[in-house]
Formats: structure tokens, C-alpha cells, sequence
């Protein structure tokens, strides 16, 4: 489906249920709220949005805080499931000095929790939501990833410049941002004058591909484009190379998690992806240092993604303290949209309507990790 369910945003706005707030004083923690998967099926994507935050919380702390306070994180797993996340939105509004909420993964989790964040007025940014429709819930939510219709650009360009594709089938995951995706990289393969033999959906948690794999083989493609999550398409491409089904491939942001060449191992040499974070540009190199020094392992472009987001939000907060006005969700909100340009890890934030523009790279799967192309 391309929106969250009427009954779903409906419960949500009914499930509100607002406190009193506690006082807070200026000596009181800043507190910001995290919600994202970190069990389930799509955990590695939520792990590493949470380690990125802790990392870049615990710099601001160990550097003073924000005007002498320190910031607190509320940190809340969804599963991705958009059932858990009206109540745990309900239990961060209701968190006193709770003056932004970063989450959730998908588009369909985040814009669960977004009719309740916009009625509190506390902003919400999702560090990887690429659904056009999240951010005109209202002005109180935020992307920190491109919007998929940039995205799809971008896919385009892999199947027919990179692997010099005139076919290609396209197995999606079968939620608001696998549907969108696929859809609208398909309009643009067309376009360009290639065709799309398949566009079939993907359910989360499939392991068993044999009668994807031959169709896939009976329509010989000139190529594959997985617009998938990690786990599936790890599944997938082991799949069809076991079928003797070894023509080119690429794939979506998704895939950058390196869970996907945890998973597929040496069947996913060759795939070609793009991101807009890359750990080897050297102007990163602060950034990945740092993470790799507190969690042995160098960060991804969610890791990035979600660095960005608390720092972006942080430095709103920072001006408003500093402007001297009252803290609240509201004057946070304001800064976000009405701020300087932000230098980040993975390109500049600078708002419109809640979206972002990034420049994104081509890489592909070499000798088990990742080279520009």
C-alpha cells in the first residue's frame, strides 16, 4: 500500500493521551527520543541507528552538553511494526524535556507515530524514510535520506548505464517503500526505452525464492535489480546462483548495510549499489575513526544517517538555548526548518518542506566490501 491505513492513523490520533507535563529546569536533561527496530528482521538497520546516536550524544555530553545540560536519550524498539509505534509515540510526547523524537525506519512505522508527534508539537526525524508522502503529514516531520523519487533516478541509472541492461526483473519488498521504489524506477526504465520483464513482490521474512527463481529464469533477463532488504536479497541472489542464474545486479540504499554481504557472502560480488555516505571518503574520516573505535566495525550510510539526524537536531536545540527561548518541540521545530545549512557525513541538510537533496555514489561489491565505481 503507498499510505499507512486509514484505521492506523485513526487509532494513533485516538490513542493521544497527553499529561501534564512535569516542570523542567535549566539543570534538567534534553531529552530525545528514539524509536527504530532493534529486533526483527530489519534489527541491523535500528542497531546502527541507535549506536550513532549514543556516539554522537555522548560527544556533545563530554563536551558540556548544550549550555551546561547534558542530553538524554529515550530510546524505544518498534520492531517495525506500526501497531507498537502510536503507543510508544504516546510515551515519548508524555516524556517531560522531550523536545525531539528520531524514527522510525519505515515509511509505514514512522507515519504510525507522526499524527502523534505532530498533535505535541515535537518534531520527528527519520534518519532513512524515502516515501514522499511522510513529510506532508505535517510541519512537524523531517527526512534525513533522499526522497524516493530521487532514488528511483538513481536505480534507473545502475540497470541501464552500469549494467548495460535493455531487461531487467525487479523483485520488491512488499511494503509502502519497496511498492513506491519499484514503481517508480520501473516508469523510469521504460522511459528511457528499456522494459521491465517483472516487478514481483517480496514478503518480509521469505526464504523460499524457487518459484521467483524460475520465472526470473524462463524470462532471461539481462539483469536483476533487488530492491530489497538485506535479508531477502542475501536469500535471493544465493538462490538464483544456485540455479545457475548469474547475470548482473544491483540494488537500493538498503543493501549497503553490510548485512547483506554478511548474508549472501561471495554471491554478492559484483553487485552494483549507490549510497550517500561512503566510509573511505577521507572527509569522513573523523566520523568513522570514531565510530569504529567505539563499536570495532566501521559505520554504514545508516549509521551516517542517523549521526546526521541527532546532530542536525542537537545543533536546533543548541540555537535555541542559546537565542534564549523558552525549549520546547515547537521552537526546535522552527529551527530545524529555518536554519543554516548543515555539513553532515553524509551531505548537506538543508530543508525544503521537511525533504533533503543529497549527491549520492555508485559502489559495488568487491572482495567482500565496498568500492566507489
Amino acid at each position: 500500500m503507498n499510505r499507512v491505513s486509514l484505521a492506523i492513523v485513526t487509532a494513533a490520533m485516538a490513542a493521544v493521551v497527553f499529561a501534564a507535563p512535569a516542570s523542567v529546569s535549566a539543570a534538567d536533561p534534553i531529552r530525545i527520543g528514539l524509536f527504530a527496530p532493534l529486533t526483527g528482521s530489519v534489527a541491523a538497520y535500528g542497531v546502527r541507528f541507535r549506536e550513532a546516536i549514543e556516539l554522537k550524544v555522548g560527544q556533545v555530553n563530554a563536551a558540556g552538553g548544550v549550555e551546561g545540560r547534558p542530553i538524554e536519550i529515550i530510546t524505544e524498539d518498534d520492531r517495525n511494526q506500526p501497531e507498537d509505534d502510536a503507543t510508544i509515540a504516546q510515551k515519548l510526547v508524555g516524556t517531560p524535556g522531550l523536545v525531539l523524537a528520531i524514527g522510525g525506519f519505515s515509511t509505514t512505522a514512522s507515519m504510525a507515530a507522526a499524527p502523534i508527534f505532530a498533535e505535541a508539537k515535537i518534531p520527528q526525524i527519520s534518519p532513512s524514510v524515502t516515501h514522499p508522502d511522510f513529510t506532508k503529514q505535517s510541519p512537524y516531520q523531517f527526512r534525513q535520506n533522499n526522497q524516493e523519487t530521487s532514488l528511483a533516478q538513481t536505480n534507473a541509472e545502475i540497470i541501464l548505464d552500469k549494467l548495460k541492461a535493455k531487461t531487467v526483473v525487479i523483485p520488491y519488498s512488499q511494503d509502502d517503500r519497496g511498492q513506491f521504489s519499484s514503481a517508480g524506477t520501473a516508469a523510469l526504465i521504460e522511459k528511457a526505452g528499456g522494459k521491465v520483464l517483472l516487478r514481483e513482490p517480496v514478503a518480509p521474512n521469505s526464504k523460499d525464492f524457487r518459484p521467483l527463481v524460475s520465472k526470473i529464469k524462463s524470462l532471461k533477463p539481462d539483469a536483476v535489480f533487488l530492491d530489497l532488504y538485506a535479508q531477502e536479497a542475501a536469500i535471493l541472489i544465493q538462490q538464483l546462483h544456485q540455479a545457475g542464474l548469474n547475470i548482473p545486479a544491483g540494488g537500493p540504499t538498503p543493501l549497503t548495510s553490510p548485512q547483506f554481504i554478511e548474508l549472501a557472502g561471495k554471491d554478492a560480488e559484483g553487485v552494483v549499489l549507490h549510497t550517500i555516505f561512503f566510509p573511505g571518503d577521507p572527509s569522513n574520516k573523523e566520523f568513522v575513526q570514531a565510530y569504529a573505535a567505539k563499536y570495532g566495525r566501521q559505520p554504514d550510510q545508516w549509521a551516517a544517517l542517523a549521526y546526521d539526524s541527532a546532530d542536525v537536531g542537537i545543533e536546533a536545540i543548541r540555537r535555541v538555548v542559546k537565542f534564549g527561548k523558552p525549549l520546547t518541540g515547537e521552537a526546535v521545530r522552527d529551527e530545524l526548518d529555518n536554519g543554516p545549512p548543515y555539513k553532515g557525513v553524509t551531505g548537506i541538510t538543508k530543508y525544503d518542506r521537511g525533504s533533503v537533496e543529497k549527491k549520492p555514489t555508485i559502489i559495488i561489491i568487491h572482495n567482500g566490501g565496498y568500492s566507489v565505481l
